[in-house]
């Protein structure tokens, strides 16, 4: 019969023991976490133990209770990509690919205000460029307003340089 495949070891609260027999980065984070989660220890006594900052191991200890075991992972590696408040939602991304298909020229910093107008989000001008030059071709189909000079009733012209405006629109953008 074979040995067993792992060594066997004494049980130890030791951090320095701890820390040198862990593999993976996430599992030294669950050593550092796992006293607070368990017996009840304050992120202050435990900071002194192991030597990190208190409002690091809150903020793990929090995040771990929110999120369970995907929080000791980086988003993107073996816990997957989590939802976090930066990530837009489907139709914040869609508004940005309609606007930046129907006026290229409308600034990045524009297409953010105008989400911002719309949903009460404000993605990073960044943010907006990547979603705007990488994302699948739009789903508009048509322009929401004819040109200025094609509108023919003069009250319906100004509504929708009205509408446009408390939109987030720049006159530039308007006018274009």
């Amino acid at each position: 019969m074979p040995g067993p495949k792992r060594e066997r070891r004494a049980r130890t609260d030791e951090w320095a023991r701890i820390q040198q027999w862990t593999l993976w980065p996430e599992q030294e984070l669950y050593e550092q976490i796992r006293p607070m989660l368990l017996f009840g220890e304050t992120a202050g006594e435990r900071a002194k133990e192991i030597d990190v900052p208190q409002r690091t191991l809150s903020r793990k200890v929090d995040e771990f209770e929110r999120d369970g075991m995907q929080s000791l992972f980086s988003s993107g590696e073996q816990g997957g990509e989590r939802a976090t408040s930066k990530t837009l939602p489907p139709e914040i991304r869609q508004l940005i690919v309609d606007l930046h298909i129907a006026l290229p020229t409308m600034s990045w910093r524009e297409i953010a205000e105008v989400c911002y107008i719309r949903y009460g989000r404000r993605p990073d001008h960044k943010s907006v460029k990547h979603i705007a030059t990488s994302s699948p071709p739009s789903s508009l189909q048509a322009k929401r307003y004819q040109p200025w000079h094609q509108i023919p009733d003069p009250a319906e012209r100004k509504l929708a340089v009205i509408r446009l405006h408390s939109e987030g629109w720049s006159v530039t953008s308007i006018a274009a």
